[in-house]
C-alpha cells in the first residue's frame, strides 16, 4: 500500500467510515462483541475504560451494557486542563467535547493501580500497535502519564489495518486490536516492549 502522512491517512479513513451503512456498522459491532466478551483481559478486568460511538466508529453499547450487568466500574474519556479517565453510568448526562467526542460532565478520576481495559476508537493501525485516531493525542497523553495496569485494546474495523504506519516518539503504542475479522495481538517496538514489560504493562 502506498505510504501517506498522518493527515492524509486519517482524512481518507474518516472519509471511508463516514460512509459506512448503518446495517454494516451494527453488524462489525456485533462480530467485535462476539469476540471481546470472550477476550481474556476483558473478563478478568475490575474496570473498564469504553468511549461512546460517534462518525460510525464501532459500536459500544453492547459491552457497556454487559459492564454495567456485571457491575463493572465504567469510565470514558475526560477532556480538559487534564485529561483522564471519569467514573460514568449508563444514562448520565454526556456532554459534546472536542471533535464531537461525547464526555461525562464529571466524574471520578480512575484511580493508579486499577486492573482495567481500555477500549480505544481507532481511525487507522497496523501490527506494531501503531494508531491514528482523531488527532487530539488525548490517549497518548494519558497513557504516558503511567498507567501499566491498563490493557490498550484498540477496536477498529478491518479496512483500517495501514501497513507500516508514520508514528511519532510520543505515541502509545496498542497491545491488540479487535475487529470484525480477528483479535490482533500486536508485535510491539523493541525499544517499547522492555519497558513496559519492567512496568508490567504487557499481558497475555
Amino acid at each position: 500500500m502506498m505510504s501517506a502522512d498522518k493527515p492524509k491517512i486519517r482524512q481518507a479513513l474518516r472519509e471511508r467510515r463516514r460512509q459506512l451503512r448503518a446495517v454494516a456498522v451494527e453488524a462489525a459491532g456485533a462480530a467485535v462483541w462476539a469476540q471481546l466478551r470472550d477476550f481474556a483481559p476483558y473478563v478478568a478486568a475490575s474496570a473498564l475504560i469504553a468511549y461512546i460511538a460517534s462518525e460510525n466508529e464501532v459500536p459500544t453499547e453492547r459491552v457497556l451494557a454487559d459492564s454495567a450487568a456485571a457491575h463493572r466500574d465504567v469510565y470514558l474519556p475526560k477532556s480538559g486542563h487534564t485529561p483522564a479517565f471519569v467514573r460514568w453510568r449508563v444514562g448520565e448526562p454526556l456532554i459534546p467535547a472536542r471533535g464531537g467526542v461525547w464526555e461525562p460532565l464529571a466524574g471520578v478520576r480512575l484511580a493508579p493501580g486499577t486492573a482495567a481495559v481500555a477500549l480505544i476508537p481507532v481511525v487507522a493501525w497496523d501490527e506494531d500497535g501503531t494508531r491514528l485516531g482523531r488527532g487530539g493525542g488525548f490517549y497518548d497523553k494519558v497513557f504516558a502519564a503511567g498507567t501499566s495496569d491498563i490493557v490498550r485494546v484498540g477496536l477498529a474495523y478491518e479496512f483500517q489495518y495501514w501497513p507500516d504506519l508514520p508514528h511519532d516518539p510520543w505515541d502509545v503504542p496498542l497491545e491488540y486490536v479487535i475487529t470484525e475479522q480477528r483479535v490482533a495481538r500486536c508485535v510491539l517496538d523493541a525499544a517499547v516492549r522492555p519497558a513496559l514489560l519492567q512496568k508490567g504493562g504487557l499481558h497475555s
